[in-house]
C-alpha cells in the first residue's frame, strides 16, 4: 500500500503539469488508475494507450512503467501509445520504465527487458520475436527502430538464414533520433548511436557510431 500511495503521488504531479496546457484531462487521469486499481499493476498512463496482454508484464521488487506522461516532444494528447504483448512474449520492468507517447511496442514472443531509468521517446518502435533487452539509463530516442528479427526468411547460397537474434543494449546507452537497430546486435555500455545510423554489427563500449551500416567515427567519456 505504502508502494501504491508514492506512485499515485507521483502520478498526480505529473497530470498536473500536464493539465494546464491541455496535454491530459480528467477521463485520462481516471483512466490512468485503471491497471493498478484494477489489475495490481503499477502501470501509470497519461494519454490515450493501448495495452494488450497486461498479465503478461512483469515488474520486479519497486519497478514502475509509466505511459505517456512527459510533457514536451513532437507528441500530444491525441497521439496513442501502444504495447501489445502477446501470448508467448513477456515484458520485464526491472525499474522505473518510461514510455512517453505514441510509442509502439509489440512483443511477439520472447523477451522484452527494460532496466530501472530507460527512456523510449515518442514514436519509437520496439519489435521483439527472440529477446531485446535495454540496460539501466538508457535513451532511445524519436523515431528509432530496434528489430531482432526480419519477419520474412531469407535464403542466401541454398542456406536459409536465422530470422531473429538478441539485441542487447547495454548500460547508459544512447541512441540518437531515426536509428535502427538490428538483430543480433550489442551496444556496449556507454555507447552513442549517432541520428540515422543503421546498427548492423556490435558496437563496442563508449564508442561513437554513425552511417549506414554503423561505423566507429569516435569515442565518448560521458553523455546526459
Amino acid at each position: 500500500m505504502g508502494a501504491f500511495r508514492s506512485d499515485l503521488r507521483e502520478y498526480v504531479q505529473h497530470v498536473r503539469t500536464l493539465y494546464p496546457a491541455r496535454e491530459t484531462s480528467a477521463r485520462a487521469f481516471v483512466s490512468g488508475l485503471r491497471y493498478p486499481l484494477a489489475h495490481g499493476k503499477p502501470i501509470w498512463t497519461g494519454s490515450r494507450t493501448v495495452i494488450q496482454g497486461h498479465e503478461r508484464i512483469e515488474f520486479a521488487e519497486g519497478a514502475v512503467l509509466r505511459v505517456g506522461l512527459g510533457g514536451f516532444g513532437l507528441s500530444s494528447k491525441h497521439d496513442p501509445s501502444v504495447l501489445r504483448v502477446h501470448p508467448e512474449g513477456r515484458l520485464r520492468c526491472e525499474g522505473v520504465v518510461s514510455l512517453q507517447r505514441g510509442v509502439r511496442i509489440v512483443v511477439d514472443s520472447g523477451l522484452l527487458q527494460l532496466g530501472h531509468g530507460v527512456n523510449v521517446n515518442g514514436f519509437a518502435k520496439i519489435l521483439v520475436r527472440d529477446r531485446v533487452s535495454i540496460g539501466q539509463h538508457c535513451t532511445i530516442s524519436w523515431n528509432t527502430q530496434i528489430l531482432d528479427n526480419d519477419f520474412h526468411p531469407i535464403t542466401i547460397d541454398g542456406v536459409q538464414q536465422p530470422m531473429s537474434a538478441p539485441v542487447v543494449i547495454e548500460d547508459h546507452v544512447w541512441i540518437g533520433t531515426g536509428a535502427i537497430v538490428l538483430k543480433g546486435v550489442t551496444i556496449g555500455e556507454g555507447a552513442v548511436v549517432a541520428a540515422g545510423a543503421i546498427v548492423t554489427r556490435d558496437v563496442p563500449a563508449k564508442a561513437i557510431v554513425g552511417g549506414s551500416p554503423a561505423k566507429v567515427v569516435g569515442h565518448v567519456d560521458a553523455w546526459s
